[in-house]
């Protein structure tokens, strides 16, 4: 095993001299917004930026060839260069800033990218990417400082297309110029023979010099991940699409959180997962595709959070469609992975990347058995040369790889098993009862589940079965179910669900809401005596900052209902359904934008007075919660006690609304367990507790949970068993 595995942080000094800074405005040491004096002013294009003296800063116009990378303190000034000079293997991020000139229809405002720690900011002049190590909010304020919207864009990112939440089915490509999604095939991701991995992706002249003169046929392109260092400015939807019609395939990878990181593995590893397959969305690859994670050599001591980390990783992709990679050094990732491949309390990656570079081009490695991710599993990378290669005229720092990959079919989703329970009004809990799946004898996956209270006493359930088609089922008042039958119109190609939500109405009524392969918000409407509307559109979701990551929606007493929408920006959307029929629009929650709030998961109740409560996990695992009163006006998220408690860094979050007042709270908490928590009607709460499981369990370990009021004041919980 070569040594050197023990790390690819090999770290490249930026080569800036005083001719890099000639040009610039760097007007000594000035007074930031925060008050420090260890600061410089960076003017450019009429903006000043405060950024700490010890800062370089690099002229892109007088060094096209200067890497944009973000592991070390920078400034980056004008257009990134398309012929960067970047090392491999670079890893790591730390506060650095890409400034450079808007390109026509950038939309003005700051998105953030808490899972991938990079920001995104425009005006008319000017777009910085900020990225950050663990210091977002000194980022902000430099970037809010020199004059910048903090308000988020109303419309797509102008470098890439509003990314679009896949299901279990590929989704229908469509000619809008912003839906660059499954643009190139699954089979863009298998190949047998060589292939390179670098730093920034290759300009297309390189790319075009390379497939004609090198012997490399794949390429590992850096797709998102906070630890990401190079800016990637080649690396857009189109330049994959091109290169892919030039015969290149890929290895996308994401490199995210690191072992010593991992402090949450099933919340960060899903959460990775979600990102990962936005940015690979955004970069048009479809479901089917292997999406790898790097991740980099470690510690014996790390090894169960990893897989567990790993696991959800794997699984969350499963549950988007898109096939896992893990990339990782041979003597330890690798070896982790072998030694558990058995093991049922973890998943196994589709696809194995191992690094040992011992100089051989094939797919063997002594730390894997030969049958072990043997029916075209493997990508080896055997190599890192300690000079460019050159081919064609075009120089590039890279690992060398092999390759045998045929993985291209969307990979089985974890199925689940579906538990029905009852809390009385005194607060006692029965016990659970299993829920026959799809006719019977399907399952379900444990991607979602939903749960609405009716004014007759009965409850309607929601699950997505491993078909990728919502079904509905109904329990009696006294008890009785009904059994699942699929929704009408759900298996049409846009309709193969992943999430979705369902309300009870006044009128005996329910409205459902799921998000389609598209990316879109679809609305249903079942009436009092049984018949339904069929799926259509919500008005407004279908534009490119508003496909959804989840959705929720909770009937009022008016008749109105209230739906929220995470959009593919992590804010959280919120609009209203009239009783005559009518929608007013998303619109942005007020503070949803705020760091601790970029949002995964969310949970609407309507209450008695008009009012609404709303959930939402921050990008800090928190549970924050929310009241919309009866007048429109908000109160502001703020977070749940008890909820930053080591076991309440949750994964999903429900609410429902009580006839008392009160409201009723589940948590996945991040030992997988379901939590219930009551907010009482004078707003105390009585702090998170474990819910009992089925057959006698003291807890009750779930995938996703949903909660439901009743009429007669007891709660109904559904639940996914893992």
């Amino acid at each position: 095993m070569n040594s050197r595995l023990t790390t690819r942080r090999r770290r490249y000094a930026v080569a800036t001299t005083a001719a890099l800074v000639a040009s610039l405005t760097a007007v000594g040491s000035a007074q930031a917004a925060s008050g420090a004096s260890d600061t410089k002013a960076v003017s450019y294009l009429n903006h000043v930026f405060h950024v700490p003296t010890a800062w370089t800063v690099v002229d892109l116009t007088a060094d096209p060839h200067a890497c944009v990378r973000f592991d070390q303190h920078a400034v980056y000034l004008g257009h990134p260069g398309t012929e960067q000079n970047c090392p491999p293997h670079l890893i790591g991020r730390t506060e650095a800033l890409l400034v450079e000139p808007v390109a026509s229809g950038t939309p003005v405002g700051t998105r953030i990218n808490a899972i991938g720690h990079e920001i995104d900011a425009a005006d008319t002049t000017v777009r910085v990417t900020g990225a950050y190590g663990t210091d977002q909010p000194s980022v902000r304020q430099i970037i809010a400082a020199a004059g910048l919207p903090t308000a988020a864009p109303s419309g797509p990112p102008a470098a890439a297309a509003a990314p679009r939440k896949l299901m279990a089915a590929p989704r229908t490509a469509t000619a809008s110029a912003s839906a660059a999604a499954a643009t190139v095939p699954a089979s863009a991701t298998s190949y047998a023979g060589q292939g390179f991995d670098a730093c920034d992706a290759p300009s297309t002249d390189a790319m075009s010099a390379w497939m004609s003169a090198s012997p490399y046929r794949a390429i590992g392109i850096y797709i998102g991940g906070s630890q990401r260092t190079c800016g990637q400015s080649n690396l857009t939807a189109s330049w994959v699409q091109q290169e892919q019609s030039s015969g290149w395939h890929f290895m996308p990878l994401y490199v995210g959180v690191q072992a010593a990181g991992i402090t949450n593995p099933a919340y960060q590893g899903a959460s990775a997962a979600d990102d990962a397959v936005q940015q690979a969305t955004t970069l048009g690859f479809a479901p089917g595709s292997v999406l790898y994670y790097d991740m980099e050599s470690y510690q014996s001591t790390y090894t169960g959070s990893v897989l567990a980390f790993l696991t959800a990783w794997t699984n969350e992709l499963h549950a988007y469609g898109f096939n896992s990679g893990v990339y990782s050094s041979s003597n330890s990732g690798m070896k982790d992975l072998v030694a558990n491949a058995g093991n049922s309390a973890y998943t196994m990656p589709d696809v194995v990347f191992d690094a040992n570079w011992n100089g051989t081009a094939d797919v063997n490695d002594p730390a894997i058995p030969a049958g072990y991710w043997a029916n075209h599993q493997r990508v080896h990378q055997y190599a890192s040369p300690s000079a460019n290669q050159t081919y064609g005229g075009y120089s590039i720092g890279i690992d060398e790889d092999y390759l045998d990959v045929s993985v291209t079919s969307v990979p089985p989703s974890q199925s689940s098993e579906f538990f029905l329970g009852v809390r009385t009004s005194s607060g006692n809990w029965p016990g659970f009862t299993p829920m026959s799946g799809v006719g019977g004898v399907g399952v379900f996956k444990g991607s979602e589940a939903a749960i609405t209270g009716m004014p007759d006493g009965t409850s309607q359930e929601l699950g997505v079965g491993t078909d990728g088609n919502l079904y509905h089922a109904i329990r009696s008042a006294g008890g009785r179910l009904s059994g699942f039958a699929p929704l009408s119109g759900v298996g049409s190609p846009n309709m193969s669900a992943r999430k979705a939500g369902i309300a009870g109405m006044p009128d005996g009524s329910s409205q459902v809401l799921a998000i389609g392969n598209d990316g879109n918000v679809y609305h249903e409407i079942r009436f009092a005596n049984g018949s339904w509307s069929g799926f259509a559109p919500l008005p407004g979701v279908g534009s490119p900052n508003m496909s959804a990551r989840a959705v929720a929606i909770a009937g009022m007493p008016d008749g109105s209902s209230q739906v929220l929408a995470i959009g593919n920006d992590g804010n959280v959307y919120h609009e209203i359904r009239f009783a005559n029929g009518s929608w007013s629009g998303f619109a942005p929650l007020p503070s949803a934008g705020s760091p601790n709030m970029s949002a995964r998961k969310a949970g609407i109740a309507g209450m008695p007075d008009g009012s609404s409560q709303v959930l939402a996990i921050g990008n800090d695992g928190n549970v924050y919660h929310e009241i919309r009163f009866a007048n429109g006006s908000w109160s502001g998220f703020a977070p749940l006690p008890s909820a930053g408690s080591p076991n309440m860094a949750a994964s999903a979050v429900a609410i429902a609304g009580m006839p008392n007042g009160s409201s009723q709270v589940l948590a996945i908490g991040n030992d997988g367990n379901v939590y219930h928590d009551i907010r009482l009607a004078n707003g105390n709460w009585s702090g998170f507790a474990a819910v009992q499981g089925p057959y006698g369990s003291s807890t009750f370990p779930a995938q996703r949970a949903a909660i439901a009021g009743m009429p007669d004041g007891s709660s109904q919980v559904l639940a996914t068993r893992s």
